[in-house]
């Protein structure tokens, strides 16, 4: 297995986890949300299996994305 990713898709990985929300991380990392959104997607894409588990309201690391 090959994983390709970059440092920027680590720390905004950093920044969701910390940061509880997309839409912070986003700002602290001065990138628009979909961009950072678009980051963890590639990072997800790349590893196999999701990180997080999205909703409306809130962000939460998937048991795969705590490990």
């Amino acid at each position: 297995m090959s994983i390709n990713c970059e440092i920027l898709d680590l720390r905004a990985f950093q920044s969701v986890v910390e940061l509880e929300s997309f839409h912070r991380a986003a700002e602290a990392l001065h990138i628009s949300q979909p961009a950072l959104t678009r980051r963890i997607q590639k990072l997800e894409q790349s590893l196999g299996f999701p990180l997080f588990e999205r909703t409306t309201r809130e962000v939460s690391l998937t048991p795969a994305g705590r490990s």
